[in-house]
């Protein structure tokens, strides 16, 4: 992988063969054998599933309670629940139908994707630019790349490894090969910045928390959340537009669906806090739209603007339930 261009290395390592990745792949298969189930029935699999998910997954379920308890306090608790089993549905559904984008066809897939406001990327497109599309963590965000790649925007996005180097291995593959350059997160934004200045599209997720030495504290549904402010330089070094983009999975009509909003205007304005709470603001205005679309077990709250001791917010309560106790004391 050279110095200049480091993309993740999508070779094949012959490690994954272990014996303790079988499983993984046993997985991986079941995903494809999925993704020629009609998609109704692979749908009601996912409701099946939901209550066994909600009961069992109690880690993630704390810490999507835990940020639902704080983005939507004005909610009942009964409302705050809506939207979890909701999320936990439209994760269950994206997932049975990973596989589709590995082993369907591009003309059986673009049917599965219905887009608003594409006339956005249009004009940009017709003024020779790229964008930066800020894409927040909704549950079927590949099929918005999957999208893109298709009607020949050449793309490029940088990548946290997965726990599992299996899955690693074949969901940054995947996207290698639909033609997007997929950046190793420690290579930094200079191969971002080079790259969309070369005319690739970036797809920038917004809403991670990377630490108190990279982030400045901004509000984000209410409550100061540490934030990568890298947005407005990028705008600035690179000339494209910064462009919000929201992937959803529509349970009536079994389909994915994106919706592209204008780019921001004026943007960058020069004050830093203010140009990354307008970035907070837009994710959270989508959000407030879709709640039950997002991955709510994010730990997007996890670094404290003003910590009493060395712990994230979730920690306690991760701790409790390890111990086989209630998240709360």
């Amino acid at each position: 992988m050279p110095v200049s261009d480091p993309v993740f290395d999508t070779s094949f390592q012959a490690r994954l063969l272990s014996p303790r990745y079988w499983l993984s792949w046993l997985a991986l298969g079941l995903l494809f054998v999925m993704a020629f189930i009609p998609v109704c029935l692979r749908d009601k699999l996912a409701d099946w599933l939901t209550p066994l998910v909600l009961r069992f997954s109690k880690k993630q379920i704390y810490i999507a309670n835990t940020n639902l308890d704080i983005c939507f306090p004005e909610l009942s608790e009964a409302e705050r629940q809506a939207i979890l089993h909701k999320s936990v549905r439209i994760g269950l559904k994206s997932l049975l139908g990973f596989g589709e984008f590995t082993v369907r066809s591009p003309a059986y897939l673009m049917k599965r994707i219905q887009v608003s406001g594409w006339h956005h990327i249009e004009a940009e497109q017709a003024e020779g630019r790229p964008v930066i599309l800020v894409v927040p963590h909704s549950w079927p965000v590949d099929a918005a790349g999957y999208y893109f790649a298709q009607r020949g925007i050449e793309m490029c996005t940088m990548m946290k490894s997965a726990r599992n180097p299996v899955f690693d291995w074949h969901i940054n593959r995947e996207r290698a090969k639909s033609g997007c350059r997929v950046y190793e997160r420690q290579a930094g934004i200079k191969p971002i910045i080079k790259a969309v200045k070369g005319g690739r599209s970036f797809f920038y997720l917004p809403d991670q928390d990377h630490g108190r030495e990279a982030s400045i504290f901004v509000p984000f549904f209410g409550r100061a959340k540490a934030t990568l402010p890298a947005l407005p330089r990028l705008v600035k070094l690179t000339g494209a537009k910064a462009v919000p983009l929201l992937a959803c999975y529509d349970e009536a009509q079994h389909c994915y669906r994106l919706e592209i909003e204008a780019p921001f205007a004026d943007y960058p304005s020069g004050d830093l806090q203010a140009d990354t709470l307008h970035m907070n603001q837009m994710v959270e205005g989508q959000l407030r739209r879709h709640p039950g679309q997002y991955m709510w077990f994010l730990k997007i709250f996890e670094t404290l603007e003003h910590p009493v001791d060395k712990h994230g917010l979730y920690e306690a309560g991760i701790k409790r339930i390890r111990r086989g106790l209630s998240p709360h004391p």
